[in-house]
């Protein structure tokens, strides 16, 4: 494994001294952003595509909270306890569910008009194993119009956005941060820094089918884990189980706010087949075990209309991506399910900290335990406003002890001059997304898995001699990551099926961490 992939020297780079740089613009790192400001901290946001374009942003159903009248945060924590089939922390969850409401009200307060009823409450809806509708939403765009909030209130607070470029390297030394290479794809720039806040989303796109936003793929946890940051619960990959099923055509969400309503799941002679708001995890399986007979599904709306829910105006976001394939009108929508949410991220702690003293991650990218081996729907947008108010905290406190080093540099040489290809790269990257979305989808086993693991080695050997394979590399150590920690789990729970392990067992009750040269250990937290 290589500890730096690019070739640099610090000496030549133009350089930026900065506190806190926080590398992604969804609502992960606008939050913590926001609080950082708050705290008297002027972070610098690198984000690689402008403003808006994240997984948080694409959000359609809405954020948990127990802020209904017959709510109680205890109830939401036993919902999300069951829904984490033994491996939430359980104290973290404590903190999700207690000052999540806390943080929906900052919402609020910010300017986030939730939709409400004729009386002026809350229009609480519900989802997959949710108990009480808890829901909060903004018709089917929540992330969309919580993100635009913030990142206005960020925008009042004089908060810099710098778009177009992306992290390539993170300097340490003795376990400690020392800065950044960032690049825009044709120069590079050094950032001295005394924290650094990974904010970038999951990688739901490794694989083929996902719903991700514009591929966001998940390379910064592959730069992360270089940096020595260890990786943890990467095999646990949401897969939903309602997202467009149309041949040749990405995979848009259809959210699980729609089941919610009332829609249901039928087969081709429209008989229904499974309880559409069990897990999510029980949900897809039953689906894809559909497909795998031959049979297609269709998610039936009509319930809907049934109940007097005018779809047009409650989805007005799915309605127009419908519209755009000719099915706006249809009450039978072809479903299958898609890559769409990833538990496993850096091990983090509710404040963000990881085990390398200056990187922090939050959101998406974090892994710290809440959402247990199956994600408990719309926790993710919580997740997000609650850990990373949190984490500026302990930005602000780590900050106060560390002074940014400005005579360090660093110098890493390639041995081969070779660039590979743009097209030659794209195939690469299409290869990698197909060996994980046939080998390490949604059922897996030791056969499979080896295959796959095979696969991905043999694209490791296929790129050395070239110069310009950072991204590439990066997206393979994670694929390796994942398949290896898959292969560790002899069981099957939550969000991670293998068909030759199909039960859970006691002993797996434990967290995968990936340490440096993919030693993987199960560990309990």
């Amino acid at each position: 494994m290589e500890r730096y992939i690019t070739e640099f020297n610090t000496a030549d780079l133009s350089e930026e001294v900065i506190d806190t740089v926080v590398i992604g613009a969804g609502l992960a790192g606008l939050s913590t952003a926001v609080q950082l400001k708050n705290l008297g901290i002027n972070p610098l946001i690198i984000s690689r595509k402008e403003t808006g374009i994240s997984n948080s942003f694409l959000a359609q159903g809405g954020i948990a909270a127990a802020i209904g009248k017959d709510d109680d945060p205890q109830i939401h924590y036993d919902d999300t306890i069951k829904a984490g089939k033994g491996l939430c922390i359980e104290r973290n969850v404590s903190v999700l569910v207690e000052e999540g409401i806390e943080r929906v009200i900052d919402l609020i307060i910010y300017g986030v008009s939730f939709d409400k009823d004729g009386n002026g409450y809350f229009r609480l809806t519900t989802e997959g194993a949710h108990s009480r509708r808890r829901v909060l939403h903004v018709k089917d765009m929540t992330g969309k119009e919580i993100g635009k909030v913030v990142y206005n209130v960020l925008k009042d607070k004089g908060v810099k956005i710098e778009t177009g470029y992306f992290l390539e390297e993170i300097l340490t030394e003795d376990n400690k941060l020392k800065g950044i290479i960032i690049s825009n794809g044709s120069e590079k720039k050094l950032i001295r820094c005394k924290s650094l806040i990974i904010a970038t989303g999951g990688y739901s796109a490794l694989f083929l089918r996902n719903t991700s936003a514009y591929n966001i793929s998940g390379d910064t946890l592959g730069t992360a884990y270089r940096a020595g940051c260890i990786l943890k619960d990467l095999e646990f990959i949401q897969f939903h189980p309602t997202a467009l099923y149309i041949e040749n055509e990405p995979a848009y969400l259809i959210s699980e706010a729609v089941r919610g309503e009332g829609a249901v799941l039928v087969d081709s002679n429209r008989d229904r087949f499974v309880d559409e708001l069990k897990p999510r995890d029980e949900v897809s399986r039953a689906i894809f075990k559909k497909y795998l007979e031959g049979d297609k599904v269709f998610l039936d709306i009509s319930p809907l209309r049934e109940r007097g829910i005018n779809f047009r105006e409650r989805f007005p976001n799915i309605i127009s991506m419908l519209d755009r394939f000719g099915l706006g009108n249809s009450e039978l929508i072809p479903v299958s399910p898609a890559a769409h949410y990833t538990i496993g991220g850096i091990e983090a702690t509710s404040n963000g900290k990881t085990n390398i003293d200056g990187i922090f991650s939050v959101g998406e990218s974090s892994c710290t335990g809440v959402h247990g081996a199956n994600r408990l729907a719309s926790n993710s947008l919580l997740e997000c406003i609650v850990f990373g108010y949190k984490t500026a905290y302990s930005v602000f406190s780590y900050n106060m002890y560390v002074d940014i080093d400005k005579n360090f540099h660093l110098k890493n040489k390639r041995s081969s001059k070779n660039v590979l290809t743009k097209d030659r790269k794209r195939f690469i990257l299409n290869k990698i997304k197909k060996v994980m979305w046939e080998k390490v989808g949604l059922i897996r086993n030791r056969e499979t898995l080896h295959s796959a693991l095979n696969d991905i080695k043999d694209l490791e050997q296929t790129i050395q001699g070239y110069s310009n394979i950072r991204y590439l590399v990066d997206l393979l150590y994670l694929s390796k990551g994942v398949i290896l920690s898959a292969l560790m789990r002899e069981e099957s729970r939550g969000t991670h099926y293998r068909s030759d392990f199909p039960e859970e067992k006691e002993e797996f009750k434990k967290h995968t961490k990936v340490y440096k040269d993919f030693e993987i250990k199960l560990e309990v937290n």
